[in-house]
């Protein structure tokens, strides 16, 4: 990656006369292995390996920081493998003029409406007490965050720009105003289409670049016992309304807290895309919570919610109760395609001071889809589904955590389905000077 390298060496040497450089960073070890049974009979064995590695090198006000995975198949392989994903490569230099922070690279965005992996810049400015402005623009990165700078380099086909403004001008009260343009081209192909006397003919189908364009204000205020979010995003392209919500909880007494959340969202679809092109309606989505604490080591949760489609409908309902180390709940879900009953139970303990902390959980689910609802007429005649989890976590010392976690599961599909993981965390910070 030839720009991550000469950002590397300019922190280097942009901070080889300072004295207060830090490198830290992680290392993530992980594997996933489980059969698949395929659809001639044969089955396969699968054990993904992944290596997920984050490293920040500098200053307070300079540095440079990546963060990778690498990740292939140990067992009978994968199309594909081995693969190397760069979720980001960028230099950070802040406090330019005590105003200005700025980065420069490959760089993950979540700024309002933003979002997505550019190649690009950033700048954010902090204009007056209480304003800030951030605007980047750069090129989109390859599907996969993979490193294929020819898909990188036709940047005219591939862009995002945008921005956002924070305000806190109110007290307890975060304003937010932001704004998306992004174009990522279509892959051309070729297929039969007819001419004009009804001949079908090989015909190049290009539908251009995918846009999404989008604008936002988003609301957050918090005081004392009550809590508040509005957002309203604006689909410039499809010229809609793309998402409102408000949520709010509050804590009417020490001991019970309600929370409602409202949403109307219209599906995600990028302008000039071949979904687009079909049919689609908006939903809304209506929740109801209250958590009561019955003890002061017990909580009960309680939620209904619903969503509602242009002729359709559907709604959950959930109660359980937790404490600190175990949680046991109870889902009813009833919709236009079925119902199910689902319980879930979760426990946990750390001994040893935390150094060990095991964990065990079970899950069983019946249901019926609404072909066979009418023959479902009690539990026996319906589908079910049992899921088992075991698993610990060990951390010997604070900077090493190893996770090990084995899984169960059986249904009318799968007589028995076993998985493992295991993952290795290694968190590491070393202080040191160049040019002394």
């Amino acid at each position: 990656m030839n720009i991550a390298i000469r950002l590397l060496v300019f922190t280097v040497v942009l901070g080889a006369g300072l004295q207060a450089q830090t490198l830290n960073g992680r290392f993530v070890t992980s594997a996933y292995g489980w059969e698949r049974q395929m659809s001639d009979g044969e089955s396969t064995s699968h054990i993904r390996a992944y290596e997920n590695v984050q490293l920040n090198f500098g200053t307070q006000d300079i540095s440079f920081h990546t963060y990778l995975q690498g990740y292939t198949d140990l067992g009978d392989g994968v199309d594909g493998d081995p693969n190397l994903r760069i979720f980001n490569a960028y230099l950070r230099i802040k406090n330019i003029a005590d105003m200005f922070d700025v980065k420069i690279g490959r760089q993950s965005l979540f700024a309002g409406v933003s979002y997505g992996t550019i190649e690009g810049a950033q700048v954010n400015a902090r204009v007056a007490n209480g304003v800030e402005i951030m605007a980047y623009g750069g090129g989109l990165t390859p599907p996969g965050q993979t490193v294929e700078y020819e898909f990188a380099d036709n940047v005219k086909n591939n862009w995002q720009l945008g921005g956002q403004v924070l305000l806190y001008l109110v007290e307890n009260t975060k304003i937010g105003l932001s704004y998306m343009n992004r174009h990522r081209e279509t892959s051309a192909f070729y297929s039969w289409r007819p001419d004009a006397q009804m001949d079908l003919e090989e015909t190049l189908i290009d539908y251009g670049t995918r846009a999404n364009q989008y604008g936002s204000l988003n609301v957050a205020h918090s005081s004392g016992k009550f809590w508040l979010y509005g957002r309203y995003d604006y689909d410039f392209n499809f010229e809609r309304t793309s998402r409102a919500e408000v949520a709010a909880t509050y804590q009417a007494m020490p001991t019970l807290g309600i929370s409602l959340n409202l949403a109307h969202r219209e599906p995600v679809i990028a302008w000039n895309s071949y979904f687009a092109l079909l049919e689609a309606s908006a939903h809304q989505e209506a929740v109801l919570g209250i958590d009561y604490q019955i003890h002061p080591r017990v909580t009960i949760l309680g939620r209904v919610s619903t969503v509602m489609y242009e002729d359709e409908s559907a709604f959950r309902v959930s109660l359980g109760a937790a404490n600190k180390y175990a949680s046991l709940m109870y889902t009813k879900d009833v919709s236009y395609d079925g119902d199910l009953d689902g319980f879930n139970l979760h426990f946990t303990y750390p001994v040893f001071d935390g150094m060990l902390i095991p964990h065990i959980g079970a899950v069983y689910s019946t249901y019926a889809l609404a072909e066979n609802l009418s023959d479902a007429t009690n539990w026996t005649d319906r589908a079910s589904t049992w899921v088992g989890v075991a698993g610990a976590t060990f951390r010997p010392v604070k900077t090493l955590s190893i996770d090990l976690q084995g899984q169960y599961m059986t249904n009318r599909i799968y007589s028995s389905d076993m998985r493992a993981f295991a993952r290795v965390n290694y968190w590491f910070s070393n202080p040191f000077g160049l040019g002394q």
